[in-house]
Protein backbone atom coordinates (compact mmCIF):
# COMPACT_ATOMS: atom_id res chain seq x y z
CA UNK A 1 0.00 0.00 0.00
CA UNK A 2 1.47 3.16 -1.16
CA UNK A 3 1.53 6.03 1.37
CA UNK A 4 1.63 9.89 0.86
CA UNK A 5 4.12 12.62 2.70
CA UNK A 6 1.19 15.12 3.74
CA UNK A 7 2.56 17.67 1.17
CA UNK A 8 2.55 15.34 -1.30
CA UNK A 9 -1.08 14.81 -0.57
CA UNK A 10 -1.66 18.30 -0.22
CA UNK A 11 -0.04 19.46 -3.64
CA UNK A 12 -2.19 16.20 -5.27
CA UNK A 13 -5.55 17.49 -4.33
CA UNK A 14 -4.33 21.28 -5.08
CA UNK A 15 -3.42 19.81 -8.73
CA UNK A 16 -5.85 17.60 -9.10
CA UNK A 17 -8.74 20.96 -7.90
CA UNK A 18 -6.39 23.21 -10.28
CA UNK A 19 -7.61 21.03 -13.67
CA UNK A 20 -11.42 21.27 -12.92
CA UNK A 21 -10.50 25.35 -13.33
CA UNK A 22 -12.81 26.28 -16.16
CA UNK A 23 -11.82 29.11 -18.54
CA UNK A 24 -14.11 32.27 -18.62
CA UNK A 25 -16.25 32.22 -22.57
CA UNK A 26 -15.55 35.10 -24.39
CA UNK A 27 -18.96 37.00 -25.52
CA UNK A 28 -19.67 38.63 -28.50
CA UNK A 29 -21.19 42.25 -28.60
CA UNK A 30 -24.16 40.86 -29.41
CA UNK A 31 -24.29 38.47 -26.51
CA UNK A 32 -23.23 41.69 -24.07
CA UNK A 33 -25.48 44.09 -25.34
CA UNK A 34 -28.68 41.35 -25.29
CA UNK A 35 -28.02 40.82 -21.36
CA UNK A 36 -27.27 44.37 -20.53
CA UNK A 37 -31.37 45.38 -22.48
CA UNK A 38 -32.33 41.97 -19.77
CA UNK A 39 -30.72 43.87 -16.98
CA UNK A 40 -31.72 47.32 -17.66
CA UNK A 41 -35.72 45.87 -18.18
CA UNK A 42 -35.86 44.24 -15.07
CA UNK A 43 -34.31 47.25 -13.11
CA UNK A 44 -36.54 50.15 -14.55
CA UNK A 45 -39.71 46.92 -14.35
CA UNK A 46 -39.12 45.07 -11.48
CA UNK A 47 -39.42 41.63 -13.00
CA UNK A 48 -37.13 38.54 -12.63
CA UNK A 49 -34.51 37.61 -14.80
CA UNK A 50 -33.01 34.18 -14.86
CA UNK A 51 -28.95 34.24 -15.05
CA UNK A 52 -26.14 32.37 -15.61
CA UNK A 53 -23.32 33.38 -14.16
CA UNK A 54 -19.52 32.26 -14.01
CA UNK A 55 -17.76 31.01 -11.35
CA UNK A 56 -14.08 29.51 -11.39
CA UNK A 57 -15.30 25.61 -10.89
CA UNK A 58 -18.62 26.02 -12.53
CA UNK A 59 -21.63 27.70 -13.61
CA UNK A 60 -24.37 28.47 -11.77
CA UNK A 61 -28.11 29.83 -12.36
CA UNK A 62 -29.81 32.20 -10.40
CA UNK A 63 -33.14 34.20 -10.42
CA UNK A 64 -33.82 37.78 -9.09
CA UNK A 65 -34.63 41.11 -10.02
CA UNK A 66 -31.76 43.80 -10.45
CA UNK A 67 -32.48 46.36 -7.44
CA UNK A 68 -29.38 48.68 -7.68
CA UNK A 69 -26.38 49.00 -10.56
CA UNK A 70 -23.15 50.89 -10.33
CA UNK A 71 -19.74 50.60 -12.37
CA UNK A 72 -19.21 47.49 -13.30
CA UNK A 73 -21.36 45.65 -10.68
CA UNK A 74 -25.32 45.13 -10.01
CA UNK A 75 -27.30 44.18 -7.15
CA UNK A 76 -29.70 41.23 -7.36
CA UNK A 77 -32.78 40.58 -5.04
CA UNK A 78 -33.34 37.04 -4.79
CA UNK A 79 -36.36 35.29 -3.13
CA UNK A 80 -35.94 31.39 -2.89
CA UNK A 81 -39.23 30.06 -4.09
CA UNK A 82 -40.20 27.27 -1.53
CA UNK A 83 -39.19 29.21 2.08
CA UNK A 84 -39.52 33.16 0.39
CA UNK A 85 -37.02 34.18 2.46
CA UNK A 86 -35.62 37.30 0.60
CA UNK A 87 -31.88 38.11 0.17
CA UNK A 88 -29.68 40.26 -2.26
CA UNK A 89 -26.19 39.45 -4.42
CA UNK A 90 -23.86 42.14 -5.89
CA UNK A 91 -22.86 40.51 -8.93
CA UNK A 92 -20.09 41.98 -11.61
CA UNK A 93 -21.07 42.76 -14.87
CA UNK A 94 -18.52 40.13 -16.66
CA UNK A 95 -19.52 37.13 -14.46
CA UNK A 96 -23.30 37.23 -16.56
CA UNK A 97 -22.85 34.57 -19.41
CA UNK A 98 -26.49 34.41 -20.24
CA UNK A 99 -29.93 36.96 -18.80
CA UNK A 100 -33.22 35.99 -19.90
CA UNK A 101 -36.82 36.78 -18.43
CA UNK A 102 -38.17 34.63 -16.32
CA UNK A 103 -40.75 32.55 -17.37
CA UNK A 104 -43.13 34.90 -15.07
CA UNK A 105 -42.49 37.64 -17.46
CA UNK A 106 -42.13 38.27 -21.14
CA UNK A 107 -41.77 41.66 -23.28
CA UNK A 108 -44.83 40.81 -24.39
CA UNK A 109 -46.57 41.68 -20.83
CA UNK A 110 -44.26 44.37 -20.11
CA UNK A 111 -45.58 46.17 -24.06
CA UNK A 112 -49.27 45.27 -22.67
CA UNK A 113 -48.73 46.96 -19.36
Amino acid sequence: MRRFLPQHKESAIRNQRESQRILRPIRDEQEIQNISAVLSLSQMYKKPVVLTLYEEFKTRSITGIVARSKHGEFRLDIVEPFSRAVDWEWIGYRDVLKAEFSNEWTEDVMIDS
